[in-house]
C-alpha cells in the first residue's frame, strides 16, 4: 500500500507492479498419481511384511490391514513448543520411520520421477535435485481427522513435505491444502474407490509453512506414507547465476523497470517492501545482521518470493529478507535486526510488554501500524486485527485472532505463526517460522540501476536512405 503522502503517478505506478505480482504463477502445492507393478509393501525388523492392497469395501479394509493398525500408536501434534495428543484436533495412528522401524519396498519417490516433478513445479529455479526423507505411516481409521495446521519445521534445508496415499479403501477423509485463500482438494478416498489399477498411488506434495488439514474420515483405513522433502546439499552452491535465475514473469521485471526510469518516483531513492508470502524458520544463516542476499541464498525463497526478489536483483538491486514482530493486542509491530537467535528466544516471555520485547530482541525499528516504516509498501502490510480466521469451529484462543489469507504472522509469545497454533506431528523448540518482508532498495535516480544512460543517435545507413524501389 502506497504511503497517504505519495502522488496519484506513484500510486499508479505501484498499483501496475502489484497486479504484475499477484499475476505470478506461484503454487504452493503439486500433486500426481503412479501405477506401480507391484503393491507398496511396508517391512518390518520382525521380518514382517504388509502389503497395501484395495480391499472390496472400507468394512472389509480394516479387516485386511489389522495386523498394520495393531503396530500403530497414537498420533501427536504440535502446540508451539509443546507436543500434544488431544484427538479433537488429530485423531490418527502413526508408525515413526527413525530408527528403522519399518522400510518401504516397491516405492521410491527418487526413481519413481516424483521428486522431479516436484521440482519442476515447486521450486524450478533449484537446479539441484531434491532428496526426500521416509517419515512416518499414517493411518485414520473411522472418524480421523487432522484440523488445519502446518508442518514442524526441520532444518534449514527442509523444503516441505511429500505425501503418498496408499490404495487402501476409505470414505470422505480429503487432504485440503490451502494458501492466502486459495484451497487445493485431493480426494484420494473417490479416486481409490474408482481407479481401474489396484497398485495405482496418489501423492501431493507442499511446502512446509502451508496450511493443511485432513478432513473427518467416514469409513475404512487411510494409509499415508510422508516424507521429508529437502534441498540438495549443493543446492545453494549450484543455483542458477544472473538472469536464469528463474523463468520470471516479464511483466514484473518491466513494472519494476517502468519504477526505476520514472524521475518522479521516489526521486531521492527509498525501500520497496513487499510481504513476504510465505514463512521462513529461523536458520541461523538468518541470525545475523541482515544484509544484501546474495544469490545462493535467494535460491532458498518459496513461490512468489523468489520470483520478486529474483526480478528485482535481476534489475540490479539489492534484495534483504527482514524479519518482522506483530504482537495481538494493540498491533505494535518491531522490525528486527535479524533472526531471533536461541538465546533470544529463551528470554521470551508468554507475556511481555513493549520494554521488555525490545530489551530482549535485536529491534530495528518499532511502531504503532507498520505502514509507519521507512518504506514503501507494495502490499499492505500484515496485522492482527483483521476480518476473523478461516477456520472459526476451532476453538483454540489464537485461532480467532489472526486472518490467514493476509501473509502469515509470528506470534510474540512463541515466534512461531499457525493459523490455528498447530504444527504436524509435534513441537519445535530449534527450528521456528517468522514472517518477514522483502526490502528492495531503491537509488536515487541517475544512481545505480537508475543510472541515465545516453546513447549517441544510430546513423542511418546510406542503403536504408535509398528510396522504394532503388537498388
Amino acid at each position: 500500500m502506497a504511503s497517504a503522502g505519495k502522488t496519484k503517478h506513484e500510486q499508479a505506478l505501484l498499483e501496475g507492479l502489484r497486479h504484475a505480482v499477484h499475476g505470478l504463477r506461484a503454487p504452493f502445492t503439486c500433486g500426481g498419481t503412479l501405477v506401480l507393478e507391484q503393491p507398496v509393501t511396508l517391512c518390518f525388523p520382525d521380518n514382517t511384511q504388509v502389503r497395501v492392497l484395495r480391499a472390496k469395501d472400507t468394512f472389509e479394509q480394516g479387516q485386511l490391514l489389522r495386523s498394520l493398525v495393531e503396530r500403530c500408536a497414537p498420533a501427536a501434534f504440535g502446540m508451539g513448543r509443546k507436543t500434544g495428543y488431544d484427538r479433537a484436533v488429530r485423531d490418527a495412528l502413526q508408525i515413526k520411520a527413525e530408527g528403522g522401524a519399518f522400510s518401504v519396498l516397491h516405492f521410491d519417490p527418487v526413481a519413481a520421477g516424483v521428486l522431479e516433478q516436484i521440482r519442476h513445479e515447486l521450486v524450478p529455479h533449484v537446479p539441484e535435485p531434491l532428496t526426500a526423507e521416509l517419515y512416518a505411516l499414517n493411518v485414520y481409521a473411522t472418524g480421523g481427522h487432522f484440523v488445519p495446521h502446518k508442518d514442524t519445521p526441520r532444518g534449514s534445508d527442509m523444503l516441505g513435505t511429500l505425501v503418498v496415499c496408499l490404495p487402501a479403501q476409505f470414505s470422505n477423509g480429503a487432504f485440503v491444502v490451502k494458501h492466502r485463500g486459495v484451497f487445493q482438494t485431493y480426494d484420494w478416498g473417490h479416486a481409490i474407490r474408482e481407479q481401474a489399477e489396484p497398485t495405482r498411488i496418489h501423492w501431493a506434495a507442499f511446502f512446509g509453512d502451508v496450511d493443511h488439514q485432513i478432513e473427518r474420515v467416514w469409513g475404512g483405513l487411510r494409509v499415508t506414507l510422508t516424507y521429508l522433502i529437502r534441498r540438495g546439499t549443493n543446492a545453494a552452491r549450484s543455483a542458477m547465476p544472473g538472469g536464469d535465475l528463474v523463468a520470471l514473469n516479464t511483466l514484473v521485471r518491466q513494472k519494476l523497470r517502468d519504477l526505476l526510469d520514472d524521475r518522479r518516483f521516489l526521486a531521492e531513492g527509498g525501500t520497496l517492501a513487499f510481504p513476504c508470502a510465505h514463512l521462513y524458520h529461523q536458520d541461523a544463516g538468518f541470525q545475523r545482521k541482515q544484509r544484501p542476499l546474495p544469490r545462493q541464498t535467494v535460491s532458498a525463497l518459496k513461490g512468489r518470493d523468489h520470483a520478486v526478489a529474483a526480478a528485482a536483483m535481476a534489475a540490479g538491486l539489492k534484495v534483504t529478507l527482514c524479519p518482522y514482530m506483530t504482537e495481538t493486542c494493540a498491533d505494535e509491530t518491531w522490525q528486527l535486526d535479524h533472526f531471533p537467535t536461541r538465546h533470544e528466544r529463551a528470554a521470551l516471555g508468554d507475556q511481555m510488554d513493549p520494554t521488555d520485547l525490545e530489551n530482549a530482541l535485536a529491534v530495528r525499528a518499532s511502531s504503532e501500524d507498520a505502514r509507519d516504516f521507512d518504506v514503501v509498501w507494495v502490499d499492505p502490510p500484515p496485522h492482527f486485527n483483521a476480518q476473523p480466521t478461516m477456520y472459526p469451529k476451532i476453538t483454540d484462543r489464537r485461532a480467532h485472532s489472526v486472518d490467514p489469507d493476509l501473509p502469515a504472522l509470528m506470534h510474540l509469545h512463541a515466534c512461531e505463526y499457525s493459523a490455528t497454533g498447530y504444527f504436524g506431528n509435534e513441537g519445535s523448540d530449534i527450528d521456528l517460522y517468522i514472517y518477514c518482508a522483502l526490502h528492495v532498495a531503491i537509488p536515487p535516480y541517475g544512481e545505480g540501476a537508475r543510472a541515465v544512460t545516453r546513447t549517441e543517435p544510430s546513423r542511418v545507413s546510406s542503403s536504408a536512405r535509398r528510396r522504394p524501389g532503388q537498388m
